[in-house]
């Protein structure tokens, strides 16, 4: 009978877009003093994973790091495992980014340590079946699951120690089982206690039994690193050296080839797929999980959410996944240069890094930073590919976002306006010269669900919509700036997320028309009224022509205002300032909730990237100014993180029958030196 296995290591990250401050502080707490304890321990073997985003950080700035695994990895002590280099979801990235992210970590490694990775580790466990012939086309023998997810593939708790194969496509992979219990062992016990259960895993004839540790590498400080715990484990494993053995996965699977055959359902980790479930759900599945008839029950038939579900419950992720996928197309149709395509193709793998698109435990898509950096890389990307002397600007029509509703797309020399069918509003502007989606905003939605089952949504309502621009509202009487900003505001008329019809389409000007006939609630009755909307799009800036129509047999009598949100860096001095424009003159106005009287214009001057933004009307409006903020990653229950910068121009309406309103708004952009 073999010895016990024991595979000890981590997985490394850093998320695209975090502040260099931030990075050094995980480098300094976690990575670093990691990797200098395992140095001192030449004869213990370890498997680390260490993401494409964090050896190109590592690789510029800390060097000597690099350094110091290669000798590890040269010595035999470190296996190093491939994945997808940029830290993609791989399930939902095409095929030949898939293959292409692989490949790409496998070169960096080959190159920089002179070793072509046999394993790799997948972002959040995140599995579907068909990664299976995907990782042996790309020369993987084994990854890793939860076990969780071997429970979910009918495996008994007895085999849970076993790699298991799988297959697609007639290819076959190993996949190894992250140990939960060792997990919780790491964090809550001592050493002695995992050395104690290790011992007690059952033995038989079909191989040794393995159990695997590989955790997070920022959990380190509160598990390897608590109070000597890695070098305590590694004198304790060499006691009992008569029956276990540190080792690595490729040594293993050497000596212990798996014959058991398991199919992975669609799923990740049991906590990632509780994080998947909206937060009264997940409220549900826990109390049935309390009920169940045994913990074992819960792990086989007790799921929960699956990670495509985060695309569903955050509009604002569909439409990053609907950028990533749009802009693959783009740059799968260059041909001819393969510099310029090899270019943009890496800021579209940057684009698909997996932190910014969902919500677990903190940050995530709640990170403006983190988004910014996501649609930076993909607009960067785009704009690589419109490096041809034939690129000319048009507007087509097409189901961008796979609604089943047409969308419009304006795509200039230097500015994208993206206009929804739904709202007849515009839901991405990118100002090229700064690759900067000023419509990359966020609301808040339920999220927090406390033991005791409290949701928590920070101040007042939930948004009903996303925040983004010519954003059609009639306000009901008495409705204040305060209401408003709360989401406890009711609509007057059914414009906001009404569908708005085509009525021209001018890809020679080019320009769009669009009309919505709906009502709206004057005194409290309902009366027909219609808007047209014709935008018109310039090199730097958009015309919107509104034409409102009384088509009821009575008074119109309405507050009718136009949303437009603008999303910063943050909300600071240095990233961005407010000022009222008047004639010749701008004044300064303050960032904070504000309501302003006759206001002809208003300047938003983006510091960080030099970009002038002016909103202008033709008729003088009264404005609500609001900053958008929604709960932060920070554990302080008050915590506020800025996302974008609130406009509501609003006009009183009094039109008799069969009169009309008009009114010509413009946004426009100007590259410009900040003070």
């Amino acid at each position: 009978m073999g010895k016990v296995g024991i595979i000890i290591g981590t997985h490394n990250h850093l998320p695209l877009g975090l502040d260099p401050g931030g990075a050094e502080l995980l480098y300094q707490q976690a990575f670093k003093p990691l990797l200098a304890v395992l140095y001192r321990y030449p004869e213990f073997p370890v498997t680390l994973h260490y993401s494409g985003i964090l050896m190109e950080w590592l690789e510029q700035l800390h060097p000597e790091f690099l350094t110091l695994l290669a000798e590890m990895v040269t010595r035999g002590q470190v296996e190093v495992l491939g994945g997808g280099y940029y830290d993609p979801i791989l399930p939902l990235i095409p095929m030949n980014d898939k293959l292409g992210q692989l490949e790409k970590m496998t070169t960096l490694l080959r190159v920089r340590f002179e070793t072509r990775p046999r394993g790799c580790w997948i972002a959040e466990k995140v599995w579907e079946p068909s990664l299976a012939s995907v990782l042996r086309a790309s020369g993987i023998d084994y990854t890793f699951v939860d076990d969780g997810q071997f429970r979910l593939a009918g495996v008994a708790e007895s085999a849970l120690w076993r790699p298991c194969i799988t297959e697609d496509q007639g290819k076959t992979i190993s996949l190894l089982a992250v140990s939960g219990v060792l997990t919780a062992l790491a964090a809550d016990a001592g050493p002695s206690e995992m050395i104690g259960f290790l011992k007690q895993l059952p033995r038989g004839n079909d191989g040794s039994p393995l159990g695997v540790y590989l955790d997070d590498g920022l959990a380190a400080p509160k598990t390897l690193l608590r109070n000597g715990w890695l070098e305590e484990f590694i004198a304790r494993a060499a006691e009992n050296a008569d029956w276990l053995e540190p080792t690595t996965p490729g040594l293993y699977l050497k000596e212990n080839p798996p014959v058991r055959r398991i199919f992975v359902p669609s799923s990740s980790s049991m906590e990632m797929m509780q994080w998947a479930l909206p937060a009264d759900r997940r409220i549900a599945f826990n109390e049935l999980r309390g009920r169940s008839i045994s913990p074992d029950y819960d792990r086989q038939f007790m799921v929960g959410g699956q990670f495509r579900q985060f695309l569903i419950r955050y509009p604002e992720s569909w439409l990053m996944y609907a950028k990533m996928m749009n802009t693959h197309i783009l740059v799968n149709q260059v041909r001819g240069d393969k510099y310029k395509k090899k270019a943009a193709q890496n800021e579209l793998w940057k684009g698909q890094s997996h932190h910014a698109y969902w919500h677990g435990g903190s940050g995530g898509i709640y990170e403006n930073a983190l988004r910014k950096s996501v649609y930076q890389s993909l607009i960067e990307a785009e704009k690589i590919t419109r490096a041809t002397e034939i690129f000319a600007p048009s507007i087509i029509s097409v189901d961008y976002d796979m609604d089943n509703c047409n969308e419009y797309l304006y795509q200039g020399s230097e500015l994208n306006a993206y206009i929804h069918s739904r709202g007849g509003a515009m839901f991405e502007l990118d100002f090229l010269p700064a690759s900067w989606n000023y419509l990359d905003t966020m609301v808040d939605r339920e999220e927090e669900c406390s033991e005791d089952g409290a949701l928590s949504v920070g101040e007042g309502q939930p948004c009903a919509y996303q925040r983004k621009a010519f954003i059609d509202h009639f306000f009901t009487d008495g409705c204040a700036l305060g209401d408003f900003e709360r989401g406890r505001h009711s609509e007057a008329g059914d414009f906001v997320s009404g569908l708005y019809e085509l009525v021209d389409l001018n890809r020679a000007l080019p320009e769009l028309l669009m009309r919505r006939t709906g009502s709206i609630s004057s005194g409290g009755v309902p009366q027909p009224a219609a808007i047209e909307k014709r935008f018109v799009f310039r090199p730097r800036s958009i015309d919107v022509y509104y034409k409102v129509s009384n088509l009821g047999p009575d008074q119109l009598s309405a507050r009718f205002g136009v949303e437009i949100n603008l999303s910063l860096a943050a909300r600071s001095a240095d990233c961005g300032r407010l000022f009222l424009l008047d004639e010749d003159r701008k004044k300064e106005i303050e960032s904070g909730a504000t309501e302003i009287e006759g206001v002809k214009g208003l300047l938003v001057r983006d510091v960080r990237n030099e970009v002038s933004v002016t909103l202008s009307s033709a008729r003088e409006f009264r404005c609500w100014s609001i900053p958008v903020e929604t709960l932060s990653s920070d554990a302080a229950p008050e915590s506020r993180a800025f996302q974008s910068h609130c406009f509501v121009p609003q006009w009183d309406l009094r039109l008799g029958v069969g009169e009309a309103w008009e009114n010509h708004m413009s946004v426009g952009f100007e590259k410009t030196q900040s003070p």
